[in-house]
């Protein structure tokens, strides 16, 4: 290369360089400046507050803040729960209600053997307004074979009512033999010595059962019990339809209803004033035009 192209070039640069650095100064500022312009920002629109010059980027400094008083430590007070104590329920009370207080229900064998078993219930119940009646009886019940069986029992029943207190103590045996699996016969009987207060009465008499179905049943027969309100032997029907439920079996004896309706009807008949004691008006026949 020519020495003095050389010269020529090198002076060229020497010139132009400082040149184009000063114009890159003015376009981009130093970090100098640059901290300056925020810091001269932060001072304007921060009046009051302080700015540090220590570091390279300034930080402002918020002004002093009064003390806070934290709030005030309310003690716990202990969770109070009002509660009755519960006294202890034995498993066969029938009602733990207070107005019905000790009435209870219980069954259960008590000897078991191949021909039969003995069994004994027990039972207290409160009717308000009357009084708190107490019942025990115990059933025997023995099978001769297959198709016949018998039954004897005894029941005893205190009263405890506002004018009157008393017992009343009976006995009773039932046999009973099954013709077939639908078909069966049966003959009751019972004993009540002495003032049973109306609660227990001496009867006989015998039903025919007959198991429609499955679930459906009918017992049908008479029975002759001792009314000690007329002072004599009364005979009345005995029908007792049956439904047998998945837990239970509803039995509901209808027969004495039926013979109340069917005597009326025939008292009418006959011309006998079936009216009550109450006094009812007069009934005028007119003969119809």
């Amino acid at each position: 290369m020519n020495p003095k192209l050389t010269q020529w070039l090198i002076c060229f640069l020497t010139i132009l360089l400082p040149t184009c650095l000063q114009a890159q100064e003015d376009k981009q500022p130093t970090d100098k400046g640059l901290s300056q312009s925020i810091l001269m920002r932060d001072f304007l629109f921060h009046p009051t507050g302080t700015v540090s010059f220590n570091s390279a980027l300034p930080t402002v400094l918020s002004p002093p803040t009064k003390p806070t008083i934290p709030p005030p430590i309310l003690p716990v007070l202990p969770t109070v729960h009002f509660t009755l104590p519960k006294q202890p329920v034995i498993p066969y009370y029938t009602n733990p209600a207070p107005l019905f207080k000790g009435d209870f229900h219980t069954d259960g064998i008590l000897l078991s053997h191949r021909f039969g078993n003995l069994s004994a219930s027990g039972s207290q119940t409160s009717v308000p307004g009357i009084g708190r009646f107490n019942e025990a009886s115990l059933v025997y019940l023995h099978r001769l074979n297959d198709k016949l069986s018998f039954q004897l029992s005894m029941d005893a029943i205190k009263m405890n009512m506002n004018h009157l207190n008393g017992q009343a103590l009976s006995t009773s045996g039932m046999m009973l033999y099954q013709a077939s699996d639908k078909l069966g016969f049966r003959v009751f009987s019972s004993y009540a010595p002495g003032n049973t207060f109306g609660m227990k009465t001496h009867n006989y008499g015998g039903t025919m059962i007959w198991q429609i179905s499955d679930r459906f049943g009918l017992e049908m027969g008479a029975e002759r019990y001792y009314d000690s309100m007329r002072g004599g032997w009364q005979t009345v029907p005995v029908v007792i339809p049956s439904y047998r439920f998945d837990k239970f079996k509803l039995e509901l004896d209808v027969g004495g209803i039926l013979y109340e309706i069917l005597r009326g009807i025939l008292d009418t008949k006959k011309g006998y004033d079936t009216r009550g004691a109450t006094i009812t008006p007069p009934h005028f026949n007119f003969p119809a035009k």
